[in-house]
């Protein structure tokens, strides 16, 4: 019996040491946390950690916390939690937000969230080395629904097996957050949470964010991102992580201009072009600028003909006080855009001002103008996205397939990016190196 015994409890500790979830049985966690996510912190040694629970804390002296530390069963650190209590028509929830500051680098580090109320299972992360110049991997992709979520398994797979670092989800989360009073977006969540608690889930609004007239209310009350503008909003942001200086950009605010105004497109633009003018002088450190929004305004797709609709020739040229998104991003010199809202893939060859630039023998070697994907085949309930025929001649690739994209950031010159097909089990579907030399950049 002792020998059995000795048996179960070392396989506990050791699923727990690899970081899997096991269920804490608490006698007061009808509350128990839920909704469990982490983001890059606005400092590069932190994180931001963010759960939910469905009912108010009973007892007003009782304090959220996280525990965290380097080993898993001496949790011995602790950050206290911030709550908001979100209502949205007629859902409630409180939403905690901690984060950890002066973590190590290149450390797992072991985490639960909760209370006396009520604790999480153990989660685990890893931060990231230190320094301007380390590899890693990043999924990207937009369009990722509740009922078709068909990437969602493979991406928690994907997780579990260490082949990506860090998420950029960009935009249309659930089909819709905002849904049955905000129930689906908590499903959502849940659905995500073994991605999303061990990996830095980092998000930017598209249009099924904006919730009919409530101006993005569930997108900002449910998200931190390291929000670095002078307007405290989580639309849109910037950081550096390694060689890179990643923008998060929204779109939805040329979208939705006859509904919120104009001033918000316009802040965006004026703190964008601060930025992008900071990240370009800081080339020697960070040479790769990647930036990347919901909406396209580049594509082949032939869904109600958007790719020429009235919104893209308003994000790529601007009007009235609200200039565009292209002519920053060509004065800059930003390298890569990533984008979704069609729900399939598209990669384009480098392309300027409607100019093409594909007569090299690699377009992809010292690009001469940006390069712009469309990666919004994640799963929706809407099915696959159609294209135009015949191909744009700026389409280097086109694919109706459901999937999502692997950007590898191997060093200052070399970026690899692979295609994931989950129609097809996860092949590979497209598989393409961008290379520079040190110190280039395209002049426009």
């Amino acid at each position: 019996m002792i020998k059995v015994w000795i048996g179960v409890v070392s396989l506990i500790a050791a699923n727990l040491v690899q970081g899997l979830v096991i269920k804490r049985f608490d006698e007061k966690a009808a509350n128990a946390p839920e909704q469990i996510r982490i983001a890059l912190g606005k400092e590069p040694d932190s994180m931001t950690i963010t759960w939910s629970t469905l009912l108010a804390l009973s007892n007003p002296s009782t304090v959220p916390k996280v525990n965290y530390g380097t080993n898993p069963f001496y949790l011995t650190v602790y950050q206290n939690a911030s709550v908001n209590n979100f209502v949205y028509k007629k859902g409630s929830q409180y939403i905690y937000t901690a984060v950890l500051p002066n973590l190590q680098p290149s450390t797992i580090y072991y985490y639960q969230v909760g209370s006396s109320e009520g604790w999480s299972s153990t989660f685990n992360f890893t931060t990231f080395p230190k320094g301007p110049n380390f590899p890693y991997t990043v999924a990207i992709y937009g369009d990722l629904g509740y009922l078709n979520a068909s990437s969602l398994p493979y991406l928690k797979q994907a997780a579990k097996n260490g082949d990506f670092d860090f998420v950029i989800h960009i935009g249309d989360f659930a089909y819709n957050l905002r849904t049955n009073d905000g129930q689906v977006g908590n499903e959502w969540l849940n659905a995500i949470q073994d991605i999303a608690a061990y990996k830095p889930y980092m998000v930017i609004a598209g249009n099924h964010e904006e919730d009919k007239g409530h101006n993005f209310t569930n997108y900002r009350n449910r998200f931190v991102m390291p929000v670095n503008n002078p307007y405290g909003d989580n639309l849109f942001y910037s950081f550096n992580l390694g060689p890179v200086h990643f923008v998060g950009l929204s779109t939805e605010y040329y979208a939705f201009y006859e509904t919120y105004g104009q001033q918000l497109a316009i802040n965006q633009y004026n703190w964008l072009i601060n930025d992008l003018k900071q990240a370009n002088a800081n080339r020697a450190t960070n040479p790769w600028i990647i930036s990347y929004q919901h909406r396209p305004y580049y594509c082949s797709n032939n869904q109600t003909s958007e790719c020429e609709f009235y919104v893209d020739s308003l994000l790529k040229d601007g009007l009235d006080q609200m200039p565009g998104m292209e002519k920053p991003y060509l004065d800059n010199g930003v390298d890569l855009i990533f984008w979704g809202h069609f729900h399939s893939y598209e990669r384009l060859y480098p392309i300027a001002d409607n100019e093409v630039y594909k007569n090299a023998s690699d377009p992809y070697n010292n690009p001469k103008a940006p390069i712009y994907i469309t990666t919004g085949a994640a799963g929706c309930d809407s099915g696959h996205g159609t294209f135009d025929d015949p191909p744009n001649p700026a389409s280097a690739i086109r694919l109706n397939k459901f999937g999502y994209t692997l950007l590898h950031v191997y060093n200052q010159t070399h970026l690899h990016m692979e295609q994931i097909s989950v129609d097809d089990n996860g092949k590979v579907v497209d598989d393409v190196w961008i290379t520079k030399d040190i110190g280039y950049q395209f002049n426009h």
